[in-house]
């Protein structure tokens, strides 16, 4: 699954002229199950709609993110609900392309496959911090982002308590592998980010909610 800054490039992506705290935020969501501690596969599974092993399609994301939009009002719960959605789409996506790849690339090498990946992705956040131009704004945006208890999958505290953990993380210079990227290429990704951005806004139109900066 890509990593926090992936998912943020994606909302930047979604919004002009930049995302909103709300929508940032939602968009590492599913993930705060992390910090429960020691979890399984199922129990991450569940906020990602994962069923059978295997992550939902389209249309069952969307299906689930038209559910939950209309279960409040408001701009906020919205674009929250907006980010929590593109999460998963984007690891649906990231899963059947670019993660493909590379898992083809190394299926001979079982014992380091998860070392080299964790490795790529790590270092692949600093290039992308490096790179983009919204990089401070967005984490800046992020520092005081409220987040939203979604029933069954994460809480709120949850949400925002990951949140910082991410951000601390990413303003750590030392957390850097400084390892040359060979599968998740800042080219590579950028072409992914881009296509999954253009799919999710036909994915999500016919809602007729748009995230808007703000």
């Amino acid at each position: 699954m890509p990593w926090p800054m992936v998912h943020f490039a994606v909302a930047q992506q979604l919004c002009i002229p930049e995302p909103s705290p709300h929508l940032l935020i939602g968009s590492i969501a599913p993930d705060a199950i992390h910090v429960r501690g020691k979890i399984t596969r199922e129990q991450k599974g569940i906020t990602h709609l994962v069923c059978d092993g295997r992550l939902p399609d389209a249309n069952l994301i969307k299906e689930n993110y038209l559910h939950y939009l209309n279960l409040k009002p408001g701009k906020a719960w919205k674009e929250y609900i907006y980010g929590y959605f593109a999460h998963i789409y984007t690891d649906l996506r990231w899963v059947q392309t670019l993660y493909a790849d590379f898992k083809q690339e190394n299926i001979e090498d079982k014992e380091n496959i998860r070392f080299t990946y964790n490795q790529e992705v790590s270092q692949l956040e600093f290039e992308l911090k490096r790179s983009q131009h919204w990089t401070d704004s967005i984490l800046n945006k992020l520092k005081d982002s409220e987040g939203h208890a979604m029933p069954l999958f994460v809480e709120k505290s949850e949400v925002e308590q990951y949140r910082t953990i991410k951000l601390e993380w990413l303003l750590d210079e030392r957390n850097e592998p400084k390892v040359e990227l060979i599968y998740f290429t800042l080219d590579k990704v950028e072409v992914f980010i881009q296509d999954t951005a253009g799919e999710l806004n036909t994915l999500f139109t016919p809602s007729g909610i748009h995230a808007h900066g703000g």
